[in-house]
């Protein structure tokens, strides 16, 4: 039996990795949210709900049932139909958006995230939503762990609600601006 004992020194754990800082996320300023409301295009606004989780989008949505942007009576979808694929292609809101893009990718992602919330909210008709549906459906897309282009299906609803020849398109337009207004001054870089 060999009973000496090596004499090099004792190995050190390899070193750790530097930690990278992440780049703040680019956030729109709140001209930007008034100017996309008209119809600018602001990628950005995707980052006020891309890294929301269940549980902070619940709170978020608490404060903003406290400032009054949406009904104080309103609540999550608990239980929901299947709806007939077939007929949201022929509402006329999605015809007049896949007229309305001139880029036929863009206008084909916006309309398949509308669907996915379409679906969500049990086929309740774009036209009529509200900015609490809207907020209902991005809560179960957050609760399924759905992954979609929140830019997009902003838009894809501003459009929506920019071609309603009736005064609810504008009341809704002027929620969502208050509302993604509010969200902006709550987040985060």
């Amino acid at each position: 039996m060999d009973t000496q004992q090596s004499t090099s020194p004792p190995s050190k754990p390899p070193a750790a990795a530097p930690e990278v800082e992440e780049a703040p996320r680019v956030l729109p300023s709140i001209e930007e949210i008034g100017a996309w409301i008209e119809g600018e295009d602001l990628p950005s606004l995707s980052n006020l709900f891309n890294l929301l989780v269940l549980k902070r989008f619940d709170a978020l949505v608490m404060q903003i049932r406290k400032e009054e942007l949406v009904p104080q009576h309103w609540q999550v979808i608990s239980d929901r139909t299947i709806a007939d694929v077939e007929e949201f292609e022929r509402f006329a809101e999605v015809g007049r958006l896949q007229s309305k893009y001139q880029d036929s990718e863009v206008g084909q992602r916006r309309i398949e995230v509308l669907k996915i919330v379409w679906l969500e909210l049990a086929g309740k008709r774009p036209s009529l939503w509200t900015v609490a549906d809207l907020l209902a459906g991005m809560r179960r897309i957050i609760e399924q762990g759905l992954e979609v282009d929140y830019h997009d299906l902003l838009c894809a609803i501003r459009d929506v609600w920019t071609d309603l020849t009736y005064p609810h398109g504008r009341e809704q337009l002027e929620v969502l601006w208050a509302l993604l207004a509010f969200v902006r001054q709550k987040t985060k870089k």
